[in-house]
């Protein structure tokens, strides 16, 4: 069974499944060079189809995920383009009246969409016709016309080869079928800032059935999450990652005072997280802005992270508990918070944990394929493989890097060198060089995992302010994460049980005393925690063989590993790509297949 997989929202994706495996997976920002890029990703379909020498005949389904859609939103890809003025405006000018004097005034949604700043928006959906009014009303009939009518004029395919599901549930499927944990009564949840009309839900793997057991729109978590980030001047629905990362630095004092606010709103009922005795807000943005007046920035940002931690975990242990489970998976936004996942998978209630690559929206795709591979064969989830292979996306042979290289001129600029083997780049990196590798398939997701990462030796302190200021020009307080080799992990990693998965950047981890020595510049100066990614030669034979051939200079079983991107742009795709954030800016290195440009 071959089927495609479609994701419209933010951070829009397509992918294809052949007998329930994922054999291509890629973002439409990898294309478009829109972060999280919003709408029907046709660049992506196309690529999946390519490179699988398909065509649309050749799909047996297609699997949107999510009934619904935000026409809005989509239409001006709000995410990608708002301002945190227009994010305000959108606040304070519909949103507080409503919900504070039950007033409704939509004539903000119409200055949006008719905002000059949105009219050359690429989509190939046709919005035409579709005022600013429908828009915001969303009509399930109106949005199913929409994505049918893509489908069709694009790939030429009929409504009844079309299927859509829900949202949470399509979350759900990913973290449940990528995982190798289909034991009866695992556990799963779901958490992120809403789609289809929910926020957060529980599901159990039962007798071979996902089984919906709680589901809500009032699960505020996210909520909170971005209206603080966009409070603090920052971008929501992308930079929430920063305010984790800044909440270690904050003093115990600024910390106790700001989650004063937060301290005993939140407990559990019905299987979820909840609201206590009344005290949810009308408006969540004013509510916060008006209690963390006057409060230090990262005290605001420690307590937003403790509030999340302290509400995550209460709900795991309340219904690990009460159905007996000991084993979870995760999925949503939320979950790609991984301090939160550190203390999960570190809970003593928990034998097994699994949070999957990238659990936010842009693997929505993935889940809605497992789900019809079930619609197709309820026993599908035994023959459904656990996801090994996170490098799904586009790769480029030396032959179109040798091209891009003489379409750029970059030879005439900087030193060109071939042939380049693993233990070259190693030496390199060992000399203190900053090192952006592309090189085979691209993975997917929002952590970088060696094929479109930037690379530097840990124990260098000034790598950091290296990379912060002159290459990804990002917070200097954000920390970078390690790479390590499965063999060593243990070396430096402080964790409960080495069973659970850190492959994928995705559950942080204590570190031993070692690492103080060997990885200080790949570690969270706050706490001395690190984001690993545990590599084998397994699953990146060329890659683990550079970080290998670091130990063997160095002594040292890992590297820095971070996204080969600059700040607020994609992970980079195209030699083109690689060549152009090069030149942008001060990386020493940039290493494609095996032809290295580089700065003398």
């Amino acid at each position: 069974m071959i089927v495609l997989g479609i994701h419209d929202g933010h951070s829009a994706s397509a992918c294809i499944m052949v007998d329930g495996e994922v054999k291509a997976h890629v973002a439409e920002e990898r294309f478009s060079r829109l972060k999280m890029d919003h709408g029907y990703p046709r660049r992506s379909i196309d690529y999946c189809l390519a490179e699988l020498g398909l065509t649309a005949r050749d799909l047996d389904q297609v699997a949107y995920a999510s009934t619904s859609m935000n026409v809005l939103m989509v239409r001006l890809k709000a995410l990608c383009t708002f301002t945190n003025e227009d994010w305000d405006d959108l606040n304070r000018k519909y949103w507080k009246p409503l919900l504070y004097q039950g007033v409704e005034d939509r004539s903000v949604f119409s200055s949006l969409y008719d905002d000059p700043r949105f009219a050359a928006l690429d989509h190939f959906y046709d919005f035409s016709g579709v005022g600013a009014e429908e828009a915001f009303k969303s009509d399930p009939d109106l949005v199913r016309r929409i994505r049918l009518d893509g489908v069709k004029r694009h790939l030429g395919l009929s409504p009844d080869q079309v299927r859509f599901y829900d949202h949470h549930t399509a979350h759900a499927a990913y973290a449940l079928f990528a995982s190798h944990l289909r034991d009866d009564n695992t556990l799963v949840y779901t958490l992120d800032g809403g789609g289809d009309g929910a926020t957060s839900t529980l599901f159990r793997f039962h007798q071979g059935k996902l089984e919906e057991l709680a589901r809500s729109n009032r699960v505020d978590v996210a909520r909170i999450y971005f209206f603080i980030t966009l409070m603090m001047g920052m971008k929501m629905g992308q930079h929430e990652y920063k305010v984790m990362g800044l909440a270690p630095y904050a003093p115990e004092r600024e910390s106790k005072k700001s989650y004063s606010v937060f301290d005993g709103a939140f407990g559990v009922q019905d299987d979820l997280i909840t609201w206590i005795d009344g005290r949810r807000p009308a408006d969540l943005y004013f509510h916060f802005k008006e209690s963390f007046d006057l409060h230090r920035f990262d005290g605001v940002a420690a307590a937003t992270q403790k509030m999340c931690e302290v509400a995550v975990t209460q709900w795991v242990r309340t219904t690990l508990d009460k159905y007996d489970s000991h084993r979870a998976v995760f999925s949503g936004g939320v979950a790609m918070n991984v301090k939160l996942n550190m203390l999960l998978a570190d809970d003593d209630l928990l034998d097994d944990f699994y949070v999957p690559p990238s659990p936010s929206d842009d693997t929505l795709c993935l889940g809605a394929c497992y789900l019809a591979e079930l619609d197709a064969d309820a026993t599908a989830w035994a023959k459904l493989p656990p996801l090994t292979n996170p490098y799904t996306g586009p790769a480029y042979d030396r032959d179109e890097v040798l091209r891009a290289v003489r379409r750029t001129g970059v030879a005439d600029r900087y030193q060109v060198t071939e042939g380049v083997t693993p233990a070259r780049c190693a030496a390199w990196l060992a000399e203190g060089r900053v090192v952006a590798r592309l090189s085979g398939r691209m993975e997917y997701g929002q952590r970088a995992l060696g094929n479109r990462s930037i690379l530097a030796d840990p124990r260098r302190e000034d790598t950091v302010q290296k990379i912060n200021q002159q290459i990804k020009y990002r917070d200097f307080w954000m920390p970078f994460a390690p790479v390590l080799l499965s063999e060593r992990a243990q070396d430096y990693l402080d964790v409960k049980k080495p069973h659970i998965c850190r492959s994928y950047m995705m559950i942080a981890a204590r570190t031993r005393p070692a690492a103080l020595t060997a990885i200080p510049a790949a570690m969270h100066k706050g706490d001395n925690t690190v984001r690993p990614q545990v590599v084998t030669s397994e699953q990146n034979p060329e890659y683990y063989q550079i970080v290998k051939e670091f130990e063997r200079l160095t002594g040292v079983g890992g590297l820095v590993n971070t996204s080969f991107n600059l700040h607020g742009e994609p992970i980079v795709c195209t030699p083109a790509d690689a060549i152009s954030t090069f030149e942008r800016s001060e990386l020493d290195v940039v290493l494609m297949d095996d032809v290295a440009v580089m700065r003398g």
